[in-house]
């Protein structure tokens, strides 16, 4: 790596500790307590995908309510499953995911069970969980965030906004590279409580449309021209 490449990397690193510091500031210190069953928090994820958060627990109830146990669920099928989501929105994408991971996990582990999975190495959560359908670096992120209490901040549709508006990724970055370019840039220990205030200052004042750019207190770093909702690239900074 060369010594600009390192220069650009420690610039990038304090423009994203100077984001966290007055996100903390200005929204508190949210704190992260670790838990809950990765199986569970797996298939509630999946509900989230591409919905809302009510959206998705209202799903989540409903699913659980019609099968106590994911062995009723496999046992009913996908359509039962698509039946019982059905207020989550692509349900029958969704339901066809979860069936298929009950499936497998049950054809290759013998049980519906992932209570394992914080043993393991990021790396290889990551590596098993992407060769399930559906199951992609955000959900695998937040699932080792909040269940094994990783220092992750998953990239979620807010958070992949402010990283290209904020300038801490160019702004033609997917998120998933996105994920790859945040997590080396944030102070230790700081990963969780970022991804949380993030995603309230996505949902509260930049959001997707019609920021309230006035008095934002990340007007020096922002690169997002509200005049013309494009964000400016600045070439070898």
């Amino acid at each position: 790596m060369t010594a600009a490449s390192l220069d650009t990397i420690a610039r990038s690193a304090e423009r994203v500790a100077r984001i966290d510091r007055v996100l903390a500031e200005t929204q508190g210190h949210p704190r992260v307590v670790p838990g809950g069953d990765p199986l569970n928090v797996l298939i509630e994820t999946i509900l989230s995908q591409s919905t809302s958060d009510t959206n998705r627990e209202r799903a989540y109830a409903s699913l659980r309510e019609r099968f106590p146990t994911w062995q009723d669920a496999l046992d009913a099928g996908p359509e039962a499953i698509e039946d019982a989501i059905r207020s989550g929105g692509l349900a029958r994408q969704k339901s066809a995911r979860i069936h298929d991971l009950l499936a497998r996990l049950k054809r290759e582990r013998g049980a519906l069970d992932l209570s394992d999975l914080c043993a393991s190495t990021d790396d290889e959560a990551f590596s098993y969980l992407r060769t399930f359908d559906g199951v992609g670096t955000k959900t695998i992120a937040i699932i080792l965030m909040f269940v094994c209490g990783r220092d992750l901040c998953a990239v979620d549709t807010h958070v992949h906004r402010l990283c290209r508006r904020l300038g801490i990724v160019d702004p033609r970055t997917g998120a998933a590279r996105a994920h790859e370019e945040l997590q080396p840039l944030i102070p230790e220990g700081r990963a969780a409580s970022l991804h949380i205030n993030l995603i309230r200052f996505g949902r509260e004042r930049c959001t997707a449309r019609n920021p309230l750019c006035d008095g934002c207190p990340l007007h020096d770093v922002c690169r997002y021209d509200p005049v013309t909702g494009t964000i400016q690239r600045v070439e070898n900074e």
